[in-house]
C-alpha cells in the first residue's frame, strides 16, 4: 500500500513537471513510472485512478484543454509497460491453453494405449492358456502314438512269428508228402522189375502210374521250393487260391447280458436238423466262468457248446463265445478266439463286430446277422458289412 502511495506521489510530481510551461521533461519519466507500476503488479484501472487523482490536484492553469491532452499522452506512455505485460500474459495464456490441449490429447492417447495394452495382455494370457492346453494335448497324443506304435510292433512280431510257424508247418507237411511220394515211386519200381518179364500190359499200366507219381512228386518239390523261397524273400509269393466256401447258412447272433430269455425262446423253437450253423456272442462278466452253453443246451434240441479255437462250424450246432475273448471265423470255417488282452470293441470283449465281419467275409450271401439286445451300438457296423456282402 505504501509503495502504491509513493508511486502516486511521484506520478503527480512527474505529471506537473511535464505540464509546466517550457518544461523539457519528456515522457521518459512516464515510461519509468509505468515500469514501476507493472513491477508492483498494478493493472490499467489502478494506474488510471492514480492518473485521475493527479489530474485533480493540478492547478487551474494546468487544466486547459491542451494540457489535459498532454496529460492523457503522459498516461498512455505510463500505461505502455502494463499493456505489454498484459500482451505477454495473453500470449502465455494462449501458449498454456495450447499446452493444455496438447496435454489432454496426449492423455487421451495414453489412455487408449493403456486400454490396448490391457487387451493385448488379456489376449496373451488367453493365448498362453490355449498354448498350454495345446501342449498338454500334444503330449497326450504323443504318448498315445508311442503306445500305439509299441502295440503295432508287438502285433507285427506276433504276425511274423505266426507266419514263421505256418511256414514251418507247411514245410513239414510238404516234406512228409514228398517222402511218401518218393516211397511210392520206389515201391512201384520194385514191382516193375518183378513183372517186366511176365506181363507186358501190366507193365505199361505200372509205368503210367509211376509216371504220374513222378509228376506229383515234382509238383510237391516245386511247392516246397516256393515255400522256402517265399520265407527267405528270394521270390514274390503267388496269391493262394481260396478253398471252397461252405454252402450252408451261418447265423451270427449278438445279445447283451439280458438276452438269455430271447436266446432261449429262439433256440428252443428250432428243430434238431436245423440246416444252419449258429455262432453267438453275449456280453458276459469276464471274471466268472460261463455256464451259458449248459443252460441253452437244456432248452434246445441243437448241439450247444462253448467255442474253442479250431472248432469247425457245422449245421445244427451252436457255438458260444467264452467270456473275455472275441470270436471270429477263419476262411476254412474254423473258429478263432482272441487273447484276453485283445482290445475291446464298443467297450465289450467279446464284441459282435469281429464275429459279424468275419462271417460276412467268409460266407457272404450265406451270412445272417441277428442282434437281439445290445449296448453302445455293438454289432451295428457288422450288420452293415453283412448287408454289403449280400447277406
Amino acid at each position: 500500500m505504501k509503495q502504491n502511495l509513493g508511486l502516486a506521489y511521484r506520478y503527480g510530481q512527474a505529471l506537473r513537471a511535464h505540464l509546466r510551461p517550457g518544461s523539457r521533461a519528456g515522457l521518459a519519466a512516464a515510461l519509468g513510472l509505468g515500469r514501476e507500476a507493472a513491477g508492483l503488479g498494478l493493472e490499467t484501472p489502478e494506474l488510471a485512478r492514480i492518473h485521475e487523482r493527479a489530474v485533480g490536484r493540478l492547478e487551474p492553469s494546468q487544466r486547459s484543454r491542451e494540457k489535459l491532452l498532454r496529460a492523457q499522452i503522459f498516461f498512455t506512455r505510463a500505461n505502455t509497460p502494463i499493456e505489454a505485460t498484459h500482451r505477454a500474459a495473453r500470449q502465455a495464456k494462449t501458449r498454456l491453453s495450447q499446452v493444455q490441449k496438447t496435454l489432454g490429447r496426449r492423455t487421451r492417447e495414453v489412455a487408449v494405449s493403456n486400454r490396448q495394452l490391457k487387451r493385448g495382455a488379456v489376449r496373451r494370457q488367453v493365448m498362453a492358456a490355449a498354448l498350454a492346453r495345446s501342449r498338454k494335448s500334444h503330449d497326450q497324443s504323443l504318448a498315445e502314438s508311442l503306445e500305439l506304435q509299441k502295440r503295432l510292433r508287438e502285433l507285427t512280431r506276433r504276425a511274423l512269428v505266426s507266419q514263421e510257424d505256418e511256414r514251418q508247418n507247411l514245410s513239414h507237411e510238404l516234406q512228409d508228402e514228398i517222402a511218401q511220394t518218393l516211397l511210392g515211386i520206389n515201391v512201384r519200381l520194385l514191382a516193375l522189375r518183378r513183372e517186366a518179364d511176365s506181363n507186358t500190359l501190366g507193365l505199361k499200366r505200372k509205368i503210367t502210374s509211376t509216371q504220374q507219381l513222378v509228376v506229383n512228386s515234382a509238383k510237391s518239390v516245386r511247392r516246397y521250393a516256393r515255400s522256402l523261397a517265399s520265407a527267405s524273400g528270394d521270390v514274390t509269393p503267388r496269391p493262394q487260391t481260396p478253398g471252397p466256401r461252405p454252402q450252408f447258412p451261418v447265423i451270427a447272433m449278438a445279445a447283451s447280458a439280458g438276452g438269455l430269455r430271447a436266446l432261449s425262446v429262439i433256440l428252443g423253437g428250432l428243430p434238431a436238423d436245423f440246416p444252419a450253423a449258429i455262432a453267438i456272442v453275449m456280453h458276459l462278466a469276464p471274471d466268472h466262468k460261463s455256464i451259458l452253453a449248459e443252460i441253452l443246451s437244456r432248452r434246445t434240441r441243437l448241439m450247444v457248446k462253448q467255442a474253442h479255437t479250431g472248432d469247425v462250424l457245422c449245421q445244427s450246432n451252436v457255438f458260444i463265445a467264452p467270456p473275455n475273448h472275441h470270436l471270429s471265423v477263419a476262411g476254412d470255417g474254423r473258429l478263432r478266439l482272441s487273447s484276453s488282452a485283445a482290445e475291446k470293441v464298443h467297450y465289450a470283449r467279446p464284441s459282435a463286430e469281429p464275429l459279424f465281419a468275419s462271417v460276412a467275409r467268409v460266407y457272404k450271401k450265406n451270412a445272417i446277422a441277428v442282434v437281439l439286445t445290445g449296448g453302445d451300438g455293438d454289432g451295428s457296423f457288422g450288420v452293415q458289412i453283412i448287408k454289403d456282402k449280400g447277406g
